[in-house]
């Protein structure tokens, strides 16, 4: 037991397009000692040894006797700062998720945080909450839509002990509000039993499931590619265009497109920021492209035309497909959570904290390099 599995465990959901995306997620090890877990940056799908650093528990648990600031922004700071003096001496290259603190709060030995669009179909829903009840009764802790860093790690703290002293039982599984799940155990085993629980428990609840079945190709989207790539300059040198049933339904005019046109989740918005631009027929992309950026401060990296479909964009072809992938779990999340009461975003408070946190720069950084 120990780093071995825990490599184990990170490449086997890693490798799984339904359960991690991209650069999402992340998990741990801990002994009595110290906490490994998954460094910014590093993707669980091919993560070694390496790519963990080793924390101080002594240290971590430390930073809950620590009265921070009120104000947020310098609360994140000095947070942060604890966080990497928690690092052992040998990890000062590496940079612990944030979540850390999180991670260090559950008994068990290993803990996964994943993102998965079927988790996140009840997650983003209006009736959430309520579905979890009915589906997986007192075996979950729900989460609330909550600030990320050190204001979510101390919800789950109270939230954990609530649980525990009021079931008798050991917490082992979070569902977090417009963010995704937490499943902690002692072997990897507990771990693959209770995901696989939660998956299928949630499949027999999904009444409907998006339709990707169908390729469509507007004759159009080669131009209209090549329109969007001059309109937005080098963070769009390359564009992919991406179009199926489901997204038909939805570029079909603007009011179809609002089941997507705003972030689901922290992942939505750091690889694509927080709405994708849509183009209604006969305007003209580059001046909607300069209003976009006008309005918001930044380019768009999603774009979806009217009639035509959507179209991924990123200064290279891993960039625009890990935009394309995003985008279809957006539209995957907002017919999942049609079972669960409708599609929810994330606040608008949650949207401009996340638009402006230290944290998820330098996460959106690493995962272009």
């Amino acid at each position: 037991m120990g780093l071995k599995e825990l490599v184990e465990i990170s490449n086997y959901y890693g490798a799984d397009e339904e359960i991690v995306l991209a650069g999402g997620g992340n998990t741990s090890f801990k002994d009595d000692e110290f906490l490994y877990i998954k460094a910014s940056g590093t993707t669980l799908a091919t993560i070694t040894q390496d790519g963990f650093v080793k924390m101080n528990r002594s240290r971590l648990a430390k930073m809950w006797e620590v009265k921070y600031s009120d104000d947020t922004k310098t609360r994140e700071d000095q947070v942060l700062v604890d966080l990497m003096d928690s690092r052992e001496a040998t990890e000062l290259a590496k940079r612990p998720s944030v979540e850390t603190t999180l991670h260090n709060l559950f008994s068990q030995a290993y803990v996964v945080h994943t993102h998965p669009a079927l988790v996140n179909g009840l997650t983003c829903s209006n009736e959430g909450e309520k579905y979890a009840r009915k589906i997986f009764g007192d075996d979950i802790i729900w989460i609330p839509a909550t600030m990320p860093g050190y204001v979510l790690s101390k919800d789950v703290k109270n939230k954990i002990a609530e649980y525990e002293g009021k079931t008798g039982k050991i917490a082992n599984l979070l569902l977090l509000e417009n963010h995704g799940i937490f499943v902690a155990g002692n072997t990897l085993d507990e771990i693959k039993e209770i995901m696989y629980d939660v998956m299928n428990k949630l499949k027999a609840n999904i009444t409907e499931v998006p339709d990707f079945s169908t390729a469509i190709n507007n004759e159009q989207y080669e131009a209209i590619a090549e329109q969007i790539s001059n309109a937005i300059g080098v963070d769009a040198k390359e564009v992919i265009y991406v179009n199926n049933a489901e997204i038909a339904k939805l570029t079909k005019d603007e009011q179809a497109f609002g089941a997507v046109n705003y972030a689901f989740t922290p992942d939505h918005m750091v690889y694509y920021k927080h709405t994708p631009l849509f183009v209604k027929t006969g305007d003209n992309i580059a001046e909607q492209v300069e209003k976009y950026k006008a309005k918001f401060g930044f380019l768009p990296k999603a774009v979806a035309v009217q009639g035509v479909g959507m179209f991924a964009c990123g200064p290279d072809n891993k960039q625009a497909g890990i935009v394309r992938l995003l985008l279809l779990d957006a539209v995957k999340i907002s017919v999942f959570s049609k079972s669960f009461g409708g599609g929810k975003y994330m606040p608008n408070w949650l949207v401009d904290f996340i638009n402006n946190w230290e944290v998820e720069a330098y996460r959106k950084s690493i995962s272009e390099k």
